[in-house]
């Protein structure tokens, strides 16, 4: 008898510019996001696997539930990673598609485009930022608790719409504050972001599920660069490859652990 294949876990990982990029970019292919690392540890520990990342940056949970269908039913993850709730935390007033069309990687290389870009765009977003960043620090910067609230809300109704595909491992991150240099710009995100991480350990413990667990990053940034963001997170928001790999690991590790507890995908032996 041949020896039996053993079923691939199947993990799915969405969310925001946290998931796909890394601090700083234009680095070698070994340069992984932590979805990769995910997939390098399950390898390692040899486990098949299949995982797909469904990210965009600046992404937002309202969008959560609008694509459940599509990316759960055929494929069917038996484990799913959410990283959302950082976007919200971002700005005080300033609204996401404005900072998307301001930044925009899509600008083509037109003259009157480039124009625009450069000597109206750029410079009234300015403007508009430097405002916003007088603003955050004279006024309580987490005056906006529904925005939390919201967010949490979309992520709950995603898990219990998931939970009946097959009861899939979930996983909701925590969010890591700006790195310091970068609080000059956002100087009430650090507050905006324990306000969301409440709110996210709270659709934890409101599901209260074996299968839902809280995944803590700042543990990790506390062994692995002796607590410092500006090592973990150079260009205040994003990890550095090495910070992505340890992430991806540890949660391999977590994933292969739970493996062992699913009939589906326990070790295959010989006939």
């Amino acid at each position: 008898m041949p020896t039996p294949l053993q079923l691939p876990v199947r993990v799915l990982v969405k969310g925001a510019s946290t998931v796909n990029w890394t601090s700083w970019m234009s680095g070698p292919r070994t340069d992984f996001t932590f979805p990769r690392a995910i997939e390098a540890q399950l390898l390692s520990d040899g486990r098949p696997c299949e995982v797909r990342t469904i990210t965009m940056p600046a992404e937002k949970a309202s969008k959560l539930l609008a694509s459940w269908q599509r990316e759960n039913l055929g494929f069917s993850p038996d484990v799913i990673v959410l990283v959302y709730g950082h976007q919200e935390s971002l700005h005080f007033f300033l609204p996401r598609w404005l900072e998307r069309h301001a930044n925009s990687p899509k600008a083509r290389p037109r003259r009157l485009e480039t124009f625009y870009r450069r000597r109206i765009l750029r410079p009234a977003w300015m403007v508009l930022a430097r405002l916003q960043a007088r603003m955050d620090r004279a006024m309580n910067s987490t005056m906006r608790r529904k925005l939390p609230r919201r967010v949490a809300a979309d992520l709950e109704a995603y898990i219990g719409q998931v939970q009946q595909v097959g009861s899939p491992l979930v996983f909701v991150f925590e969010l890591i504050q700006p790195a310091e240099k970068f609080r000059s710009w956002f100087p009430g995100m650090a507050a905006r972001v324990e306000v969301m991480n409440e709110a996210l350990a709270g659709v934890v413990t409101r599901i209260d599920k074996p299968n839902v667990r809280y995944f803590r990053v700042r543990e990790l940034v506390d062994k692995y660069c002796d607590g410092d963001l500006e090592v973990a997170t150079p260009d205040g928001f994003h990890f550095t490859p090495a910070m992505h790999r340890v992430i991806g690991s540890r949660l391999g590790e977590q994933i292969a652990e739970w493996c062992d507890t699913q009939p589906h995908l326990a070790r295959q032996r010989s006939g």
